[in-house]
């Protein structure tokens, strides 16, 4: 609790100098998610999913310099707050930034939807099984390229990360991750939006475990790519987006797909329906697809009322439901 208590002050001390001024110093934000998940047979279970603060602005004096610090809490598995996010931008006034330090590698479609924006209560088993880094929350530390061009269709990004980490979380050998994605708008009007795109990534993976894989604690050593295909499309109160993502490491192959469709019945009252399929290389995990549908209301684009309920067929028929509320701070 103590070191909970000296976090929350570090974040929140940063606007006391501030108060004196206007729109010179940082800007905290956080929010919220209160959830109850039930599987209809031996487990309900009220959680905070997620809780989070965090920092941004301008480094002083310096209007094309950006920062980023953030908190999380997670009660399903962190005793107190754990650092997510550290890093610093360097923007090119309409074509993109250079970013450096702690955070998620632009690898996949989904995983760079921040999680209070995506209209499901968690994201895809692919995108969570796939994305590297899944011991350190999907952070990286390393730098990456992004370049988009305001008035063009292209978004492009190339970044270069640590690849086989020991505690506390440096590199210990010679090897780095690469990763790369590339996506193409086709169309961007006021309510419609056709874009796709694809990632690919590639390391030498030297005695590291991968969880979201491979069974708990094997050590995994030889080349390890990734690569995944999306689309995206958005017209009037409807959007639909599908991803495929696939990973080959040494000569072993784990794969899966998901779809999800969006439909505002309301203006702030959304349905979803969605099919989630991983495939992993542990013998333990259930490889069935689920397949769910919930609802969604926003009091504010990001203040909303979740629930959805979902089914797997596997050796036997597997249910989840789970209500969701989330609160942003400011």
């Amino acid at each position: 609790m103590r070191r909970f208590g000296v976090l929350l002050l570090m974040l929140l001390g940063c606007e006391v100098p501030c108060l004196g001024a206007q729109n010179t110093g940082p800007d905290w934000h956080g929010y919220i998610q209160t959830r109850f998940s039930a599987d209809f047979d031996s487990t309900r279970d009220f959680m905070i999913r997620r809780a989070k603060l965090w920092v941004d602005g301008k480094a002083p004096g310096l209007d094309y310099i950006f920062y980023k610090i953030q908190l999380v809490y997670r009660s399903n598995k962190d005793e107190g707050f754990m650092f997510q996010d550290a890093f610093a931008d360097i923007h090119f006034t309409g074509w993109g930034f250079f970013r450096v330090g702690r955070f998620v590698p632009d690898f996949m479609l989904q995983r760079m939807q921040p999680d209070y924006v995506i209209p499901v209560l968690e994201r895809a088993m692919v995108i969570n099984g796939l994305i590297h880094g899944s011991q350190s929350m999907a952070r990286q530390v390393g730098a990456q390229v992004t370049l988009q061009p305001e008035q063009g269709p292209v978004h492009v990004s190339l970044g270069c990360f640590n690849a086989n980490l020991e505690p506390p979380g440096r590199n210990k050998d010679a090897h780095l991750l690469y990763t790369s994605h590339v996506q193409w708008t086709w169309l961007r009007r006021k309510d419609r939006m056709v874009q796709t795109g694809v990632s690919a990534a590639y390391r030498y993976a030297y005695a590291i475990t991968m969880n979201n894989i491979f069974p708990s604690g094997q050590r995994i050593t030889g080349n390890d790519y990734r690569w995944g295909a999306e689309c995206q499309i958005q017209y009037k109160s409807f959007g639909f987006q599908a991803e495929y993502a696939h990973a080959d490491i040494r000569n072993d192959r784990a794969w899966g797909y998901y779809g999800l469709a969006t439909l505002y019945v309301l203006p702030k009252l959304q349905m979803t329906a969605f099919m989630d399929k991983y495939c992993d290389r542990n013998p333990l995990t259930m490889n069935a697809a689920w397949y769910g549908t919930g609802l969604n209301y926003y009091f504010t684009d990001k203040t909303k009322l979740m629930a959805d309920g979902k089914t797997q067929s596997a050796l036997k028929r597997h249910y989840l439901g789970e209500i969701q509320f989330q609160v942003m701070f400011n």
